[in-house]
């Protein structure tokens, strides 16, 4: 399977924090270059009339980032575009 490599704007949920004991403008925010496996077509493709681009799946996406967390703290991506090499 072929990796792709993503700039990814996120805020950090800290550990033990629930959905009503923060706003999210308080949270801390990164932006970080991730290498991530895409299974996906590169290019756009057309689907009923429309450009459709494909990208990883949620799931390696926030592997990826907890991987650079602290035990117990989550990440909610804000922003992803692949970078050009």
């Amino acid at each position: 399977m072929a990796t792709f490599k993503y700039m990814i704007t996120y805020s950090i949920i800290p550990p033990g924090v629930g959905p009503d004991d923060y706003e999210p403008a308080d949270l801390e925010k990164r932006t970080e270059v991730f290498e991530i496996e895409d299974p996906h077509p590169e290019e756009p493709r057309e689907i009923g009339g429309t450009m459709v681009s494909f990208g990883p799946a949620l799931g390696h996406v926030y592997a990826a980032i907890q991987k650079t967390l602290e035990p117990g703290a989550a990440p909610s991506v804000l922003k992803m575009d692949p970078v050009e090499d």
